[in-house]
């Protein structure tokens, strides 16, 4: 029995599909809140009933439409000459956090409660929850094989990836994914806790759209910080040599694990623990650095490491936040093993990079 099910989606019409779809906000640089008939309009209109209005607009032109039958779907995106291959389907809440759905991360009780609120009112999941199984190199080959045939929905978006999309309607290649799909036996939740909390807390019978990729594929990006504080440099200057070494970084320094960037006074400086650690980076900055030099946990605010260093310097020069720190990115295998561990990362410890569009696929949460 496969914990990856069929299900109607809800998809724009061709013509209209990369007007309409969007990337994460965090891959748009200088975005205005507009009146635009779109997802990223949807998703980022502070007025809920406003963004339900715009998507019940959206159906009722007939620019977006729901499938009259169960499907799977095919995903696969494209970015620096790579690939990443995804099926999208719906999972059982009931198998969560059991030994089939794993998450990993800690999560923020005001983003559930907004999620939660969101879901409800659209009664729409518009984006597939990001999430990986382990895979084999044999098992990628005969994934390869099922996505050989001409997509439905082929373009390229603001975050400089070409997205391809395939409704499976040939019984042919729907027994060929079927028959793949019987192998995965976990599905981890990589990105999406959130969502998957907000569903939980409903208490109603919700089945999340996920989107699966073999954990080989996935890219992690840093998810790096800036932080506003009231102390001193030389204070908290003296709070790290406790347990770091402290020097001017070299151009085009490359970070290793159990070493953190800091940005202050205009300069990079690298961060070498003394004892090495096999606790994450990111716990490593929370635990020794930001718990000691942060009062107000809202004095903080998180920065994909798509956005690169400019970003971060850009932060402190604009003297907004006192000092920026760069991380080393988590491992897919940690994430793994912390998921088949249950054990949980602090939040915001992952960027999966890229990311399936807002809008091109959807569902509903209640039929």
């Amino acid at each position: 029995m496969s914990l990856i099910k069929p299900f109607s989606g809800i998809r724009p019409k061709k013509k209209f599909a990369k007007q309409v779809t969007s990337p994460n906000l965090s891959y748009i640089d200088n975005y205005k809140q507009t009146k635009k008939l779109n997802f990223l309009s949807i998703l980022n209109t502070p007025n809920i009933n406003k963004s339900k209005k715009m998507l019940q607009n959206l159906s009722d032109k007939g620019i977006i439409q729901q499938d009259r039958s169960n499907h799977f779907y095919l995903y696969r995106i494209t970015y620096n000459k790579k690939k990443l291959l995804g099926i999208i389907g719906k999972i059982n809440l009931e198998n969560y956090d059991d030994k089939k759905i794993l998450g990993h991360e800690e999560t923020f009780v005001e983003r559930i409660k907004k999620r939660k609120e969101q879901l409800l009112k659209f009664n729409s999941q518009i984006s597939p929850i990001y999430t990986a199984y382990k895979s084999s190199p044999n098992s990628f080959k005969k994934l390869n094989n099922i996505f050989k045939y001409k997509p439905d929905y082929n373009f390229k978006s603001e975050d400089k990836c070409r997205h391809e999309l395939w409704v499976v309607k040939k019984v042919n290649i729907e027994k060929l994914l079927k028959n793949y799909l019987k192998n995965i036996k976990k599905i981890y939740i990589c990105d999406g806790h959130h969502r998957i909390q907000a569903m939980l807390k409903s208490k109603k019978k919700i089945a999340p759209m996920i989107i699966a990729f073999p954990d080989n594929q996935v890219n992690i990006l840093d998810y790096n910080r800036v932080i506003k504080t009231s102390l001193k440099f030389e204070k908290i200057k003296k709070i790290i040599s406790k347990n770091f070494s402290l020097n001017v970084s070299k151009k085009n320094n490359k970070l290793k694990q159990n070493q953190i960037e800091m940005y202050v006074n205009k300069k990079w400086h690298t961060l070498q623990l003394f004892k090495q650690s096999k606790e994450l980076d990111v716990t490593i900055l929370r635990k020794l650095i930001l718990n000691k030099i942060l009062k107000n946990k809202k004095n903080i605010k998180f920065v994909s490491g798509f956005k690169g260093k400019k970003v971060l310097e850009n932060f402190v020069n604009s003297k907004k936040y006192d000092l920026a720190f760069k991380l080393y990115p988590t491992n897919i295998l940690e994430v793994l093993a912390y998921a088949d561990k249950k054990k949980y990362m602090p939040q915001k410890s992952t960027w999966f990079h890229p990311k399936p569009l807002d809008g091109l696929i959807s569902s509903r949460i209640i039929s």
